[in-house]
């Protein structure tokens, strides 16, 4: 029912998986209570606005475009230098509008760098000479505002979760990256046109709305041993 929200108890028992692993994966990532973490790290967004006119749904094809054209040739040089990443996609209507942001915990000198490639970036400047990309934020990279690995996190949530979180979401990003880059070799290779990357991002739709039950869900839930909880939408 419309405007009202549901508490729904999502109960993961139905079955277990019983897979065998065919080799053993090795776990190398540094933990965010390591004291290798340096002073001089921090975390860094850049935030991209999109066009939003009135009266209309959000173009989220514009989230995939700069994701596969801007952040992961990004990724792809920058990614030793950078401790942990995500990707956070947002609209209201609201202050924040259509936004897409790019959000790196490294090294204010990475972080120049990073900003440098995006704002000289040729594609970033046909979009924003077309219209489409109203604003871009950088942090100042002077500054480290953001120096601890919890200081993106919910502060609502329990400390060794906001601690610990940045690992979950990065996770989740590489992920959702991969299969844009998948995604886009199939329909939107060496192409600035938007209808490309709206078949890219309603086969990610496809993908989410028939696995997420299995693929992402059920897997989720098994890490914590099956145990009921509470989800609100």
């Amino acid at each position: 029912m419309k405007n009202l929200l549901f508490l729904i108890t999502v109960l993961l028992l139905i079955s277990g998986c019983a897979a065998n692993l065919s080799k053993k994966e090795q776990y190398s990532e540094e933990t965010p209570s390591d004291a290798a973490l340096s002073k001089d790290y921090g975390w860094w967004y850049a935030a991209f606005r999109f066009e939003w006119p009135a009266n209309s749904a959000p173009l989220w094809h514009r989230d995939v475009m700069v994701a596969h054209r801007i952040i992961l040739p990004v990724l792809k040089q920058y990614r030793p230098q950078i401790k942990y990443w995500r990707v956070h996609r947002r609209a209201g209507r609201d202050g924040g509008g259509h936004r897409f942001s790019f959000i790196f915990y490294a090294t204010p000198q990475t972080a120049q760098a990073i900003y440098a490639q995006i704002e000289t970036d040729p594609d970033l400047m046909a979009w924003r000479q077309k219209g489409m990309i109203t604003q871009i934020h950088f942090d100042d990279f002077r500054q480290i505002l953001k120096p601890d690995i919890e200081d993106t996190s919910d502060p609502s949530w329990p400390a060794i979760i906001q601690q610990t979180w940045p690992l979950y979401i990065q996770g989740v990003s590489e992920m959702w990256l991969a299969l844009v880059e998948k995604l886009a070799e199939e329909f939107a290779l060496d192409t600035l046109a938007e209808k490309p990357y709206r078949q890219v991002q309603h086969h990610l739709t496809l993908l989410w709305a028939h696995n997420a039950r299995h693929a992402f869900l059920h897997h989720l839930n098994a890490i914590y041993a099956y145990e009921t909880f509470w989800a609100s939408y």
